[in-house]
This record gives structure tokens, C-alpha cells and sequence, in this order.
């Protein structure tokens, strides 16, 4: 039995195991069954496919790990690559792509799926880079790097023809690519999430339907837009899902889903497509369609997916119906330890039922760390430890240094708990930069205090967060312009462009969008008397659309809307010269576009992350980006930083309270820990505020997931009421 200081047996823990029992149960067999078909790397094996016959210009022995080694070079079949925090899983990739091109394989059919454009691009430029400095002088003459294709010298120009992205822009390149089969609208716009909680909202006021009663509120649109997105991306339906997470709503069951099914309708009326359909509508077509699905299959014969654990049903739906075929290749990886994204819809079964969907396919394992210190590391294993299902994973590190152990803190108050952070960080400053340091919340307002006190102690820091260069108000509203050109169907663009205007309001707004949907989307209906006599703007937004369907590039047609827009924003916001600065970034990313529809597919898909504000320094001074960085834990992920300190690790708050009483969410918790203690390199602090106390409750033990672990893995800052409680005979949390 583990020997804690701490009385594990005073925590409370979920009653719904028993329900879930059937659940676990399969979930444990696919473990099983894939771990039978761990593939340990051997040099047999290694040498075999790396003989010298195949010309390999890349040194991958020299460059990988064994286990590596055996990923990059695992080509055929379907295999997981379950990979530990910093374990090196870009690195593998990244290599595993170079080996497929020096071995043949045509880069038209080499397919490799990521979560975000920029982890993509990076793979894809560090495989360009290593193919460049692998090749001979010769090699890379400006003939060779145009038309040179032999599979033991793949040229630059290869790699830009591997088919790579996120989830959402292969599908909308799909889409598109194929609409003629599909009998789809090619010309459809893109709903972000702001566009349909406005869609949502239009379609519940024009539809009018009946009051269900005044005792509860209908609910937000944020939160009918989260219901849909949920029931389909977990395909669970909506009644069952508002019964069991909101059931405050649940009298209103019967207009939620009809609204539902309104929106759906609406979207298919006007050409528009959400982020969920975008995904949904490629795989129910792969299901329907046999022409569609077998080109797909035909086309990719080698696909990579990343971060496999945070696939959603759909997802996995898109990557089962493409690599059906045994012939296909299929390489996913990921860390079933890192399954975080259960709000966004993510299904932590997909990475752990692998060995059910595919009973042949081989498991390898990337254990060996390059991130943290070894003492670090037994921490890190001893969550893991902790947690329910997953698969068997020791992480290790050839550091001969094994550093500190993590300290682990608790102060009388939130104000001290951010005082010591503070006073740690400054300690530090002799030996790492203040941008070395990290502050990690379960949630964005438990870091409110830290910044509190960074700002009176003058420790600069950053948060990441907030609303995004995409979400902000006239942001949207330049966008709104860009999308009517392109999509005159797009009512939703409309009503927000008009309402702008004083004297429309939304009724005329409905009526003028109408009019122009069934005048062949001419923009002439603006010009008519009933409507032109409510504002003057109108006449002159005819004009200046107008003028922007004849312009020549997409950075004009932003200038004359910007013309048109900055005049309007004047009247509305009273910062707006602030606001205007972003337009610069607007300005410059239309100069990279030579079309609407990339355009507008880009920024909806992989938009910039903050404003100009944000993304600009001052040239030369190194100061301004040596902050400590503030964030949740979920932003965290895929991130590193030398000192890591993980605050408000109090019971009810890490993890949180809703949590507590169901077995899934409190795994997911666990994990979420997990994610944020492995992201230390060198030190590792884990803090406590005595209490936490909000119209929630009452708050004061600490987690139990610093409770359920031996005290020799960590380091108790030895406080005078810990001194006390450890002196008594009664063991009560401290």
C-alpha cells in the first residue's frame, strides 16, 4: 500500500462506476487485445528496413531512438503510436514522412491530418529540411529540385504535394473539390461559432414559437449552438443530453428540437456550413455515395492522423471510411493520458477502442522523455498510474542529472498562495528568464490573483486567452462584408452588415435580405424607396459593394470596405481607433490570397490567434517578450516551459466540483493534472490556498490528486499549520 501523509479515505468518489462497468469492460478487452500487438524494436528489424540497398540519403538510426525508429519506418498496415509527453512525436513524424517519400511512395497519397495548420506546416517544413541537408551538391542543382522525382532524392516540391491540414480544412477542400458528385453548392461560407449562435438566435425570433412558460427563461444561443454541436459530435441526442447536463432547460425539450432541425434546414437553404458539418457532410457522403468513397481510398494510400485521443466520433467516422481497405496504410498517434477535450466534443474512447476497430494492427510505444528531469518524470509516472484505463506506459529519461522533486505548497490564502508564486519566479530569475516561466489554472479566473500580484511586484507576464482576432465584434463585421460577396445567400452576413445601420432594425432587415435572395441575390433591393428611405448608408453600401465586385484583389476589396466600414464603426464604438489597428492585419493577410473563397476558408479554419495588439513588439527589445506566461491548462497542451507552477489545487477547484460525481469527468480531470505537470522541464510547483470559497461552496482540502500519490514523490513545503498537523495523532488534512 502506497504511504501518503495524507487521509485519502475523506474523499468522496463517484457512485456511477457500476453503470459504466459494461463500458469499461470493453474498453479494457481493446487494450488488451492491442497491447498483444506490441511491436518491440529489435535490430533485426531495424537493419532489415534500413539496409543500404535502399539508397536512404536521411541517417535515421543516427537521428531516432529505437522505438522511433521502428514508428518512422512502419509504413504498411495500421498501427498506434501511443507517444508520452515529450516523448518526441513531431520529431517521429516528421521522420516517418521523409522515410515514405525516400522509399517511393508518391506524395499525392501520403495524407497527414493534424489539429492545427501550424503543426502540419511544422512537420512537413522539418522534413523539407532534413531531405535538403541529407542531399549531395549535385542533388541540389536547380534542375534536380524542379523535376528530379526518383524516390531516393525527393525534392521540396514533393512535400508540397502531400495532401496536409486540419480535420475541417481537408473536408472543406473536399467539399469543394468534389461538389459536382456530391451535387453541392461549391460557393458555401463558412459558419464560425459566433455566426451560428447568430443564426440560432435569427431563426428563434422569426420563427416565433410558442412560450413554453415564464417560470424558466428560454436558454442563450451560446448555449443552444453548444447543445447541437455536442449531440453531434458525441451522437447523443439532444433530449437526452439537456436531461442530463441541463436540466434546469429541459420543460423547454420540444422547441430545442425543432430549433434544431430549423437551423439545419436554414443552413442547407442558404449555403452555409458549420464547423460540425463540414466534417459530418464528407463522411455521410463517403457512406452514400461509392464513387466518392472509393476515389478517396484510391487517391490516399497513406495516412497520418495526430493526436488521435482528441478525435471526435466524425472524425474517427472520416478516418475508418478512407482506410477501410486493408491495403491503405494508417498510422495514428497520440496519449491516451492527454484525453482533455471532452467539452469540445472529443471521445477519449476512439484512442483506446483502436485494437477493436482494427484486431491486426500494431501498437509501438515512444517512452523515452527529452522534456523533464528524471525526479520530475517519477511524478509524472505516478499520475499515471492513477489513472483508471489506458495503455501501459513507463516514461524514462537518459538525463544523468535527476533534479528536484516537485514542491508542492499550501498558503492561508489565495493572496499568499500568489505571493510565494511571485517570490519563487524572482528567486529564479539568476537562472531562467521570466518567458522560461508558466503559471497553469484549471480555469482562466483562478489565475486572477497571480496577476494581481505580478502587476504591484512588476513581473511581466502574459495571458493566453481572451477573445481571439476572429471573434472581435468589427472583425466579424469587415468579414460579414467579404462574405456576401462571395455568398449572397449568406442571410447571416446580412442582418449583421444591416443592423448596423440606425433606422434598420431587424424586421427590415429580414425583409431586405429576402428581397435580394429573391431578386437572384442582386444587391439592387438596397436601392428601392421602402427600404433606401430608412437609411442613407444603404445607398452607399450599394455603391461600395458594387465597386468591390469588380476589384481586381482581394486587398482592394478590403480597402473599400474599410472605407465604407471605419466611418461606421465611429458612431458605434468609441475606441475604435484602437479597433482599427487590426484591420492592419486584415490588410496583410489579404495580399497572401488571390481568392474569396481561400480567403475566407483560411481565416474561418486557422485564424490568427490574437489581435495586432498582442502579436506586435517592439523591434530589438528583447524585453518585451522575457514574460511569464499565464494560461489554462487546456491552452497548455503541446507546450513546455523550464518552471511550472500549477495553482489553486484545491478539492472542488482541481478538480472541479461538477466533476465529483461522475467516474468520466473525473478521469478527465485526472488527466487534465497529468497534462499540466508534464509539461515542466526543470522545476515543478504545485500550489494551495487553504480555502477556496464561492457561491459554489466551501472548498479546503487539497486535490485529491496530490492526496492519492506517495509522499516521497513530492516535496511538502513544510509550513507551521502542516508542522501541527503532523505533530497530532489525528490525521486530518492539513
Amino acid at each position: 500500500m502506497i504511504s501518503t501523509i495524507f487521509n485519502i479515505q475523506s474523499y468522496s468518489y463517484p457512485q456511477n462506476f457500476v453503470e459504466i462497468k459494461p463500458k469499461l469492460a470493453r474498453l479494457e478487452q481493446a487494450i488488451k487485445k492491442l497491447e498483444a500487438n506490441l511491436v518491440e524494436a529489435n535490430n533485426e528489424i531495424l537493419e532489415e528496413r534500413l539496409r543500404d540497398e535502399l539508397g536512404l540519403k536521411v541517417d535515421y538510426a543516427r537521428e531516432l531512438n529505437a522505438n522511433q525508429l521502428l514508428a518512422a519506418t512502419t509504413i504498411e498496415g495500421k498501427a498506434l503510436v501511443i507517444a508520452g509527453a515529450g516523448s518526441g512525436k513531431t520529431k517521429t513524424l516528421t521522420y516517418r514522412t521523409s522515410y515514405l517519400l525516400e522509399n517511393g511512395i508518391p506524395p499525392k497519397q501520403i495524407l497527414l491530418l493534424t489539429f492545427t495548420r501550424k503543426a502540419a506546416n511544422e512537420i512537413k517544413s522539418r522534413a523539407k529540411a532534413l531531405l535538403t541537408n541529407s542531399l549531395s551538391d549535385d542533388e541540389l542543382s536547380e534542375d534536380d529540385l524542379s523535376t528530379h522525382t526518383t524516390h531516393t532524392a525527393p525534392t521540396s516540391k514533393a512535400l508540397n504535394d502531400i495532401t496536409s491540414g486540419t480535420f475541417h480544412s481537408f473536408c472543406n477542400r473536399l467539399l469543394r473539390q468534389y461538389s459536382k458528385l456530391l451535387g453541392i453548392n461549391p460557393r458555401f461560407t463558412i459558419l464560425d461559432t459566433g455566426d451560428s449562435e447568430d443564426a440560432i438566435d435569427l431563426i428563434y425570433k422569426e420563427k416565433k414559437y410558442p412560450a413554453q412558460t415564464k417560470k424558466q427563461a428560454f436558454p442563450r444561443k451560446s448555449t443552444l449552438q453548444n447543445l447541437f454541436s455536442t449531440s453531434r459530435n458525441r451522437r447523443i441526442p439532444i433530449r437526452n443530453l439537456v436531461e442530463d447536463n441541463y436540466p434546469d432547460i429541459a420543460i423547454h425539450i420540444p422547441i430545442i428540437e425543432q430549433l434544431a432541425i430549423d437551423f439545419h434546414e436554414y443552413k442547407r437553404a442558404n449555403h452555409l456550413y458549420d464547423f460540425d458539418d463540414i466534417i459530418s457532410q464528407v463522411v455521410r457522403h463517403l457512406k452514400s455515395n461509392d464513387k466518392f468513397r472509393q476515389l478517396l481510398q484510391e487517391n490516399y494510400r497513406y495516412i497520418m492522423v495526430d493526436e488521435y485521443q482528441d478525435t471526435n466520433i466524425p472524425q474517427k467516422q472520416l478516418i475508418d471510411l478512407i482506410c477501410a481497405p486493408a491495403s491503405v496504410s494508417l498510422m495514428v498517434v497520440g496519449d491516451d493520458n492527454q484525453s482533455i477535450y471532452a467539452f469540445r466534443g472529443a471521445n477519449y474512447e476512439n484512442i483506446l477502442l483502436f485494437g477493436e476497430t482494427y484486431p491486426e494492427a500494431s501498437l509501438i510505444k515512444l517512452e523515452q522523455n527529452y522534456r523533464s528531469t528524471p525526479a520530475i518524470l517519477n511524478y509524472i509516472n505516478a499520475l499515471s498510474k492513477q489513472i483508471t484505463l489506458g495503455y501501459q506506459k513507463q516514461l524514462y529519461s537518459n538525463a544523468t542529472i535527476t533534479g528536484d522533486k516537485p514542491v508542492f505548497s499550501r498558503a492561508s490564502d489565495e493572496t499568499r498562495e500568489a505571493k510565494y508564486i511571485a517570490d519563487k519566479i524572482v528567486e529564479h530569475k539568476a537562472d531562467f528568464d521570466y518567458s522560461d516561466c508558466a503559471v497553469l489554472c484549471r480555469t482562466s479566473f483562478q489565475s486572477n490573483y497571480v496577476q494581481l500580484e505580478f502587476m504591484e511586484r512588476r513581473i511581466p507576464f502574459i495571458v493566453v486567452g481572451g477573445i481571439k482576432f476572429i471573434e472581435r465584434r468589427h472583425v466579424k463585421d469587415v468579414l460579414a462584408f467579404v462574405k456576401i460577396l462571395y455568398n449572397p445567400n449568406d442571410t447571416i452576413a446580412w442582418h449583421r452588415i444591416l443592423t448596423l445601420f440606425k433606422g434598420v432594425g431587424a424586421v427590415t432587415a429580414t425583409r431586405l435580405t429576402q428581397a435580394i435572395n429573391s431578386d437572384d441575390n442582386s444587391f439592387e433591393p438596397l436601392l428601392l424607396p421602402e427600404f433606401s428611405k430608412k437609411s442613407p448608408q444603404l445607398e452607399l453600401l450599394h455603391t461600395t459593394l458594387t465597386k468591390a465586385q469588380q476589384a481586381q484583389s482581394i486587398e482592394t476589396i478590403i480597402e473599400l470596405i474599410l472605407d465604407f466600414y471605419i466611418p461606421v464603426l465611429k458612431t458605434v464604438e468609441e475606441n475604435w481607433r484602437e479597433r482599427s489597428e487590426d484591420f492592419r492585419v486584415l490588410k496583410n493577410l489579404a495580399t497572401e490570397y488571390r481568392s474569396l473563397d481561400d480567403f475566407l476558408e483560411n481565416l474561418a479554419l486557422d485564424p490568427p490567434n490574437d489581435s495586432v495588439a498582442a502579436m506586435d513588439t517592439t523591434e530589438g527589445n528583447d524585453s518585451d517578450e522575457d514574460k511569464v506566461t499565464i494560461s489554462t491548462i487546456h491552452s497548455a497542451k503541446g507546450l513546455e516551459w523550464p518552471v511550472v507552477f500549477v495553482n489553486s489545487l484545491v478539492d472542488g477547484m482541481t478538480p472541479h466540483y461538477r466533476s465529483l460525481d461522475d467516474f468520466e469527468e473525473l478521469e478527465e480531470e485526472r488527466k487534465l493534472f497529468y497534462v499540466a505537470c508534464s509539461r515542466a522541464k526543470n522545476k515543478l510547483y504545485l500550489t494551495a490556498p487553504d480555502y477556496f470559497a464561492s457561491y459554489s461552496g466551501y472548498f479546503d482540502k487539497p486535490s485529491r490528486f496530490i492526496a492519492e500519490l506517495s509522499a516521497d514523490e513530492v516535496e511538502i513545503k513544510r509550513s507551521r499549520k502542516l508542522l501541527e498537523t503532523l505533530a497530532s495523532d489525528d490525521p486530518v488534512w492539513w
